[in-house]
């Protein structure tokens, strides 16, 4: 890491470094993980004082990082002022102009949305900045549907080699296991539902000469892998030195992992997917991956209708994914694909060249310390309490 530059000096206010209010929707731990990573820059690389705002998995992901506390939402309000929020896919905390005006939004799956996503008077139209990570063509895709103005960034991930790890040699037989943060538009009941796909699917894998680390986010709550026992919480530079000693990942195919694991140059094979937008993901990588396993995931989803609100499709990814989690024929088929997909041992190729976390953070810093953002140094507003975001838009 470089040294953090001097912000604490503003041609407005001398007297205090800037604040950022960093927000992320508790859908999975991936936005948690997108804003947790674009927050470190911000606080290690331009010295601007940052604050956590997170419930349910976005809570989880960032009380999980070394010195992190991050705010429930009855103590939003004690956050003092704050200069500008930075916003990764939580809209429903985006509740007027003036707070539009001093939020830098980052859409980390700007492929998947449809027109009823950004209706006339869409705040999302007004936001100080909208940055978009540009992978399977999210950023055209966005001005299709009449965004303008989209900033294109790549893979947005943490800092490439974490300081103090020294990882020992990469095993031949342990695979990492991500199962990610369980949370979306379904609820509670599409966890557990996933969660009994994947034990089975597990369960079958582990015959083979392969020890399987498990995490998830919430690994200490209420979620349960039966025999598989007890998963792992990993921190930012926990997963990171998995990643760099394990044989491969094993994962539902998150956005974040997949940009993660291909920054890492680990092999990985996907489990089914968990939602919608992982669904759409798994279409992406069949058409561009030589894996033969993506094309068998995104076959039972076929029948989910993409013009549907998103709570919709996200509850009938849920009732396939209980469907298959009693077929003995899709669980049979699926190790087999996995197997041979373990043994080519191929690295998915997104993300390239995954420095969208310090693109986003130098633009706000940029704006802050210079006093030249609209939401910069005179605002002086507290973020409210807007209760807790849902879904994924």
């Amino acid at each position: 890491m470089t040294d953090a530059k001097d912000a604490t000096t503003t041609a407005s206010d001398p007297r205090r470094r800037p604040r950022v209010a960093v927000v992320a929707t508790p859908f999975g731990f991936g936005p948690a993980s997108k804003a947790y990573s674009i927050g470190e820059v911000l606080r290690t690389h331009w010295g601007v004082d940052v604050q956590y705002y997170g419930t349910d998995s976005a809570r989880d992901f960032f009380s999980a990082q070394p010195d992190v506390r991050p705010l429930a939402p009855e103590a939003v309000g004690g956050t003092g002022a704050i200069d500008a929020v930075l916003n990764v896919l939580a809209p429903d905390l985006i509740r007027s102009s003036e707070e539009a005006a001093r939020t830098y939004y980052v859409d980390s799956l700007g492929f998947m949305w449809q027109p009823s996503d950004f209706p006339d008077g869409s705040l999302l139209t007004r936001v100080h900045r909208y940055f978009a990570q540009d992978v399977f063509g999210s950023v055209d895709h966005l001005t299709a549907l009449g965004i303008t103005g989209v900033t294109p960034v790549s893979g947005i991930v943490a800092e490439t080699a974490p300081t103090g790890i020294s990882p020992g040699p990469r095993s031949v037989r342990r695979l990492l296991v991500q199962l990610g943060g369980l949370s979306n538009p379904a609820g509670r009941s599409s966890g557990e539902v996933y969660l009994a796909l994947a034990a089975g699917l597990l369960t079958a894998l582990r015959q083979d000469p392969y020890e399987l680390s498990i995490a998830m986010n919430r690994a200490g709550g209420t979620f349960s892998l039966g025999s598989l026992g007890q998963a792992r919480q990993l921190s930012g530079r926990d997963f990171h030195r998995e990643l760099a000693t394990c044989a491969g990942v094993l994962s539902s195919p998150g956005m974040t992992t997949l940009i993660e694991v291909s920054r890492a140059k680990c092999p990985y094979v996907p489990l089914p997917p968990q939602n919608w937008s992982q669904v759409l993901i798994s279409r992406h990588m069949a058409r561009h991956s030589l894996l033969g396993i993506w094309d068998f995931l995104i076959g039972p989803y076929a029948t989910v209708d993409v013009r549907a609100p998103e709570a919709q499709k996200a509850a009938q990814v849920g009732e396939i994914n209980q469907s298959l989690a009693g077929d003995t024929g899709y669980t049979t088929a699926y190790v087999d694909l996995a197997r041979t997909a373990l043994a080519e041992a191929r690295v998915p190729d997104v993300g390239a060249p995954f420095d969208g976390a310090h693109v986003v953070a130098a633009s706000i810093a940029d704006d802050l310390i210079k006093g030249t953002s609209r939401c910069g140094r005179g605002s002086r507003t507290e973020l409210k309490d807007h209760g807790t975001p849902t879904g994924e838009l």
